[in-house]
């Protein structure tokens, strides 16, 4: 699992770095351009932006080429990245992957703060209010559901396996999380 969605690990990490620069101002507009949905909230609120968008999707770009080039050097690697194994690892395949792991996981994001506005739960905020280890894992694994069907249109996953995509790649999102935090990159879990 690692070896084949890497490049989503790195593209998270480096769009939060994108966010926190002046990178893309321009893009700041939210998603959902401030409507409001019947109940008056906001369909997805302010932090779900275009700019986070597009820098997801040059990020995932730019890491899936990297880490392809990376499999190259080593072949190891590249024999058990499941992206490859009915693939060329080439860099326009790698730049077409990236596009769509990345479109995937803002839209699978989407779904999740709709319902936390839904909740009243404010942008940025979690929505452990109640029941804190389930809504920790729902918004760790939402954008994991994207990722792991983008991989499952070039391999064939099992039902398991696509869970244990989700799953795993939720704990590592995680996992990461809690480093980033410790390190002062985020704010909160």
């Amino acid at each position: 699992m690692y070896i084949t969605l890497m490049p989503v690990v790195l593209a998270g990490i480096a769009n939060m770095k994108v966010l926190k620069s002046s990178w893309l101002k321009t893009w700041q507009t939210p998603i959902d351009n401030g409507r409001v949905w019947r109940d008056g909230r906001p369909f997805f609120g302010a932090n779900k932006t275009w700019r986070g968008a597009v820098g997801m999707v040059i990020c995932s770009v730019a890491a899936m080429v990297l880490w392809g080039g990376i499999c190259r050097i080593f072949p190891y690697l590249e024999q058990r990245n499941q992206f490859y194994i009915f693939n060329r690892n080439t860099v326009l395949f790698n730049s077409f992957v990236g596009a769509l792991l990345g479109v995937a996981y803002i839209l699978f994001e989407l779904p999740n703060s709709f319902i936390k506005r839904r909740m009243n739960i404010s942008p940025g905020k979690a929505a452990y209010v109640t029941n804190p280890w389930k809504y920790m894992w729902l918004d760790q694994m939402d954008s994991l559901f994207g990722c792991a069907l983008v991989l499952w249109f070039f391999y064939p996953l099992s039902f398991g396996q696509y869970l244990g995509y989700v799953f795993l790649g939720a704990a590592t999102h995680l996992g990461i999380n809690v480093i980033l935090v410790k390190i002062g990159w985020k704010k909160a879990i």
